[in-house]
């Protein structure tokens, strides 16, 4: 069976913690390789996933995203140790720089060199990985005489990082055991990955060195029309109301137009246009939409162009029976 994870997350229809719990324990029966956890303003990620961690025993369980800001890089050591040692070792460490509105709107902190501090937060967990006492002087973050009081029972964990702007993504090369973009065109992936190959030979490390694991906006519905009008709502959303920071990479792809409609309509307040604006090429080269057997025909095609992990993250508009239909047959 081909690796596949999903992203779960506690905003669905009728959801509950239980509900997350029984997601996760389905996921494993039906051979996913990992289930992740976003974290935005709602629950907090690592609590969640060791909740899964105790209620699975082989899924790997990775943060999909942290930011880099609201967690010093000295605690999330101590998180990867914590988690690793709690659960065998099935850690995944996923980090980004969120936006600046996140941070600073809402974690009161300031958004100062995001791409650098991405850097120099990797380069301080590697070294808090060996175990040794740690100077670290970085242009963001410094550390002086930190050193994991535990000695941890398994290796660190591997770290992915959810890179878009092409700055964050030569780090991915350089630094990262994996790659986590989202709202990625299919058409992009194939150069995407290309680049983060080449940059990792020039860093002196493997070409296959780092896991490309797309955060694949996935929507199944025995109901075609339905899944799609999932995926195109949540999409509009994004484009809409998250900022400059998704509208410029979408827009890299040859989509600068649609994505200026649809941040014009929702500047007005115009949802419904907003929507409408994103067209059916933008929903069939962004997202997994349709019945079982379409979805996994197009999952197919990005596997195809270099998706070695591509993992199911659904949108807020479907409801329970999409999300338990697609965990029932997309890992088949």
């Amino acid at each position: 069976m081909q690796p596949i994870g999903v992203c779960l997350r506690p905003e669905y229809d009728e959801f509950s913690m239980a509900k997350l719990g029984e997601y996760s324990r389905v996921a494993e029966a039906r051979g996913f390789d990992s289930v992740w956890l976003a974290e935005s303003w709602g629950c907090e990620t690592v609590a969640l996933l060791s909740h899964i961690g105790a209620l699975t025993e082989r899924v790997r369980l990775g943060t999909a995203i942290v930011n880099v800001f609201s967690r010093s890089p000295s605690l999330l050591a101590m998180v990867g140790a914590t988690m690793n040692d709690l659960y065998g070792g099935r850690f995944v460490l996923g980090l980004g720089t969120s936006t600046r509105a996140l941070v600073e709107g809402w974690h009161g902190l300031s958004y100062d060199r995001p791409v650098t501090r991405l850097a120099d937060t990797v380069r301080l967990l590697r070294q808090a990985g060996t175990g040794d006492e740690i100077h670290y002087a970085g242009k963001t973050v410094s550390v002086d005489g930190y050193r994991l009081r535990i000695k941890p029972r398994h290796p660190p964990p591997p770290i992915y990082l959810a890179a878009l702007s092409p700055a964050s993504m030569k780090l991915v090369g350089e630094l990262a055991d994996g790659w986590l973009p989202y709202l990625l065109p299919r058409r992009g992936l194939a150069d995407s990955v290309a680049r983060i190959r080449a940059d990792a030979l020039a860093c002196g490390r493997a070409a296959d060195a780092v896991c490309i694991a797309p955060m694949v906006l996935t929507a199944v519905s025995e109901n075609a029309d339905e899944a799609r009008e999932a995926a195109r709502r949540h999409i509009g959303f994004y484009l809409g109301a998250m900022g400059p920071h998704y509208r410029a990479f979408v827009s890299s792809f040859g989509f600068a137009d649609e994505v200026e409609r649809v941040r014009v309509a929702w500047k007005r307040r115009e949802t419904t246009t907003a929507f409408a604006a994103v067209t059916d090429e933008m929903l069939d080269e962004i997202a997994v939409a349709g019945t079982p057997a379409e979805c996994r025909a197009q999952l197919q095609r990005l596997r195809a162009v270099g998706a070695d992990l591509p993992i199911l993250f659904f949108p807020g508009t479907c409801t329970n029976r999409m999300v338990e239909l697609a965990l029932e047959t997309m890992a088949a």
